[in-house]
C-alpha cells in the first residue's frame, strides 16, 4: 500500500468544498499506515486532526497549522459474530446498512443515509428520524497517546448530537478505529422497505448541492429549520452562499463561497432567532478556525 499525500487546500476533501491549506494531508490506506503515522505524530509531539468524508466539517479559509489525516481511502473492514457487527472507522454508514442487510440485521437501516462514516457518526452524535447512532453501539476501539484500548458504550459521554470525541484537540486527541454495534434479527423486505421509506423523505426535504450538512441542533424538539424560515430566511445569501429554498438549516455553497460567506449566514441566523424567540441555536456544523 502507498500513502496518499496531498499538498491541497482541505476545500478538496470537505463536502461543503471551502477550506484553506494545512501542513499537509495524509490519506493511509490500511490500519496499519494508519497507526504509523499517529504513532509518528504522537513521537514528534505534532498537532493533527483525523476527518472522514470531510462531511459535517467547516474549516475557515486561513492556513492550518497542523496535519490532517483523511480516513476516506482506508480499506473498510466489517465483520459479523451472531448478531454483533463490528466496522472500521472508515466504513460509511451506507456500507454499514449493506452489511446488515445481507445478514438480515436491523439497526442501520435508517442512518444508511447520512453522508458520514462510522468515526465521524460516533464522533458527532448522528441520528436520523429518530434513530441515533448511539442506539446500538456496544463497544468502540481507539488509539489515545500510542495506545490502544477498547471503550464500553457506558464509558463514553454521548447526548444529542454530541460525544466526548467532539471535545478533542490537536494534541493527543482519542481516534476511533473500530466500532461493535448489537443489531436485531428482521425480515431483508422490512429493513429494506424502511430504508426507502426515509430515502424518500430526505428527497422530498433535502436540498441537492454542496454543504456540510444541517447547520444547527434541533431547540427541544423544535424544528431549527423551521424557526429559520420563520424568520424569512430562506434564500438569504451572502457571497457564494445561500440558506436553501428547500430546507432551511442548509447553507448550500452556491458559487465559490468562502469561510466568512458561511459565517455571516449562520450569524445571521443565530441573530433572528434569539431576537425573534429567544432561543440560543447550537451549531450542529464543527467549525474550525
Amino acid at each position: 500500500m502507498t500513502m496518499i499525500i496531498l499538498d491541497e487546500p482541505l476545500a478538496k476533501i470537505t463536502s461543503v468544498g471551502v477550506g484553506g491549506k494545512c501542513k499537509k494531508i495524509f490519506m493511509p490506506e490500511d490500519e496499519e499506515e494508519f497507526i504509523n503515522l499517529l504513532n509518528s505524530f504522537e513521537e514528534n509531539q505534532e498537532s493533527y486532526k483525523v476527518i472522514g468524508n470531510g462531511t459535517n466539517l467547516l474549516f475557515s479559509d486561513d492556513f492550518h497549522d497542523f496535519y490532517v489525516i483523511s480516513t476516506r481511502k482506508m480499506t473498510k473492514k466489517m465483520s459479523k459474530r451472531e448478531n454483533y457487527l463490528t466496522f472500521s472507522a472508515s466504513a460509511s454508514l451506507f456500507d454499514c446498512y449493506n452489511f446488515a442487510l445481507k445478514h438480515s440485521l436491523s439497526g442501520f437501516e435508517r442512518l444508511a443515509h447520512i453522508p458520514g462514516n462510522v468515526g465521524g457518526a460516533i464522533s458527532s452524535g448522528a441520528s436520523c428520524y429518530g434513530t441515533a447512532i448511539f442506539d446500538r453501539l456496544e463497544q468502540v476501539k481507539i488509539y489515545h497517546n500510542k495506545k490502544i484500548k477498547m471503550l464500553n458504550k457506558n464509558d463514553i459521554e454521548k447526548g444529542y448530537h454530541f460525544s466526548c470525541f467532539l471535545k478533542n484537540d490537536l494534541t493527543h486527541p482519542f481516534v476511533i478505529l473500530s466500532a461493535k454495534f448489537l443489531l436485531e434479527k428482521s425480515y431483508k423486505c422490512n429493513i429494506y422497505k424502511t430504508y426507502l421509506d426515509i430515502a424518500s423523505k430526505r428527497r422530498l426535504s433535502q436540498p441537492i448541492g454542496k454543504s456540510y450538512g444541517c447547520t444547527f441542533k434541533n431547540y427541544n424538539g423544535q424544528s431549527s429549520g423551521m424557526l429559520i424560515e420563520k424568520c424569512g430566511l430562506k434564500g438569504a445569501k451572502k457571497g457564494g452562499a445561500q440558506i436553501s429554498n428547500e430546507h432551511a438549516n442548509f447553507i448550500i455553497n452556491k458559487n465559490n463561497a468562502t469561510f466568512e460567506d458561511f459565517v455571516f449566514l449562520i450569524e445571521l441566523a443565530k441573530q433572528k432567532i434569539k431576537s425573534n424567540f429567544d432561543i440560543d441555536l447550537d451549531e450542529d456544523v464543527e467549525i474550525i478556525k
